[in-house]
């Protein structure tokens, strides 16, 4: 797969992939499933010598049948080529895309990013209904490039997707943290399939094991909807930041992780109807209030006294923490939240 990092728009003359492919049995069935013969033809080739240059060779053609290597440098001798090695060919994106979809249960959607060039979204892995993680392929050449398009990714979705690049090559600390922080993951085409007899992509691992990081963004079976946060060891309510997004969503951080979750996976949604409950709109109350409601809140009122136990309770379940997440202080007749919560549009997120 490294070709497909060698040459960013997948053309190649068609020395090139075979060099790359030819020593695979199933070379014949990957060509005839994913390459395209183009109108161009190449001006230059790899070099096959071992020169440790690594310079291009220039194509020379003084005939049809006369076709010839040569090296910038004149420090080896010319080599033949034929006819067609410097036809070139170019990836079949649309039967590549939907042979990865295919071997991993991912939903074909495929879309051109406006702002992100060079990258692309396949399709969507949905394991159950109302649940959707997209996915992007890249085949960047460049460590600065890729995480340049990680951010920009992050910044489009503020959720988790995935990322299929060629090889591990590009990947460095500082995308996998960037990743990391959205709860998003990568993945190498290179290690993640085979190529078959007839050509097409086989799956490595099962679709559980590829896709095991969101299965914790999947709700359990009469769990009413509600998923778990992965709150890192070690953290208590001090260490995590709630931040409303809109009105049914929100982004929580801690120093170690990071998600986007909507009302009904933070099990505050009525199973009759599936609108926002009360608690729901008492965290609402609480970002507003920055976390405080007291007599001086446009908040305040006697059923806050009623409502809170049933908000505690389901933010001790999501975070699957067991101290109460909000105390009352009677001397100052006040609620507080022992975490940081912002409303919708607090450009400062603590």
């Amino acid at each position: 797969m490294a070709i497909f990092e060698e040459h960013p728009k997948q053309n190649a003359p068609w020395c090139e992939w075979q060099d790359a492919f030819g020593g695979w049995d199933s070379f014949t069935g990957f060509e005839r499933k994913f390459l395209q013969l183009t109108s161009q033809r190449a001006s230059a080739v790899n070099c096959r010598t071992d020169c440790g240059l690594g310079c291009p060779r220039k194509v020379v053609e003084h005939a049809a049948d006369d076709i010839v290597a040569v090296c910038p440098k004149q420090e080896e001798k010319p080599y033949s080529l034929n006819k067609r090695d410097v036809l070139v060919y170019t990836l079949n994106r649309s039967a590549f895309h939907k042979s990865i979809c295919s071997g991993l249960g991912i939903t074909l959607n495929e879309n051109t990013l406006d702002g992100i060039p060079g990258v692309c979204r396949v399709g969507d892995f949905i394991p159950t209904a109302g649940y959707s993680f997209p996915v992007y392929l890249t085949f960047k050449d460049n460590p600065e490039e890729l995480l340049e398009s990680v951010g920009k990714i992050t910044l489009l979705e503020q959720g988790p997707f995935v990322l299929f690049i060629p090889t591990r090559s590009q990947l460095n600390p500082r995308i996998e943290e960037q990743l990391q922080r959205s709860g998003s993951i990568s993945l190498v085409l290179s290690e993640e399939f085979s190529i078959k007899n007839n050509g097409s992509l086989k799956a490595v691992r099962s679709v559980t094991d590829v896709f095991a990081a969101f299965q914790a963004e999947v709700p359990e079976q009469d769990s009413g909807g509600m998923v778990h946060f992965d709150t890192p060891a070690g953290i208590s309510w001090s260490g995590i930041s709630i931040k409303f997004i809109d009105g049914h969503t929100v982004s929580i951080r801690t120093t170690k992780s990071h998600g986007q979750y909507n009302y009904t996976q933070m099990g505050m949604a009525n199973t009759r109807n599936g609108n926002p409950t009360i608690p729901w709109e008492l965290l609402r109350a609480f970002a507003e209030s920055r976390g405080q409601i007291d007599w001086q809140s446009q908040h305040a009122s006697f059923k806050v006294k009623d409502q809170k136990p049933r908000l505690s309770k389901k933010l001790r379940e999501f975070f699957r923490l067991t101290d109460d997440p909000i105390e009352y202080l009677k001397e100052e007749g006040c609620y507080r939240c022992l975490f940081t919560i912002k409303p919708e549009g607090d450009d400062e997120y603590a």
